[in-house]
């Protein structure tokens, strides 16, 4: 099993993070055997879901932290994101098209793009949404 992780500090004005996740995270993808298409799609998924812990669970504060920790196992490529932001509200968006008129709510459009299993959890005062996939070629 291959992993890696990454830690950084929220900033809603520097977007260094976005390097990172390219950087250390996607080499699993393309060592788990994923196209360059499937793994621009999961960067994007990453990217977003990063975006809303900012957004949504820190409020846009800067300095807060966030780790991601992913992982290639023998049947599924796993992202875990944790920060000590506000909970998620619950039940997690299904990723259904939001209507046209809608202010916000495609971001999970691209997230389950990405990834089709997505969880939620939360203790000790952090949330921990898990993005996993299938590998190419699994049942």
């Amino acid at each position: 099993m291959q992993r890696t992780e990454i830690d950084f500090a929220s900033d809603p004005k520097d977007t260094a993070w976005h390097g990172l996740i390219e950087r250390r995270l996607l080499p699993l993808a393309h060592a788990a055997g994923f196209g360059d298409l499937v793994q621009f799609g999961l960067q994007l998924a990453l990217v977003e879901a990063v975006n809303n812990i900012i957004e949504h669970a820190y409020d846009m504060t800067p300095g807060q932290p966030i780790a991601i920790r992913g992982e290639c196992a023998a049947d599924a490529l796993r992202y875990q994101l944790r920060d000590r932001g506000r909970p998620m509200p619950l039940p997690l968006p299904s990723g259904a098209p939001a209507a046209p008129d809608a202010a916000g709510g495609r971001g999970w459009q691209i997230i389950r793009a990405g990834f089709p299993d997505v969880s939620y959890s939360r203790c000790d005062d952090v949330n921990q949404l898990t993005l996993s996939r299938p590998l190419p070629g699994g049942s």
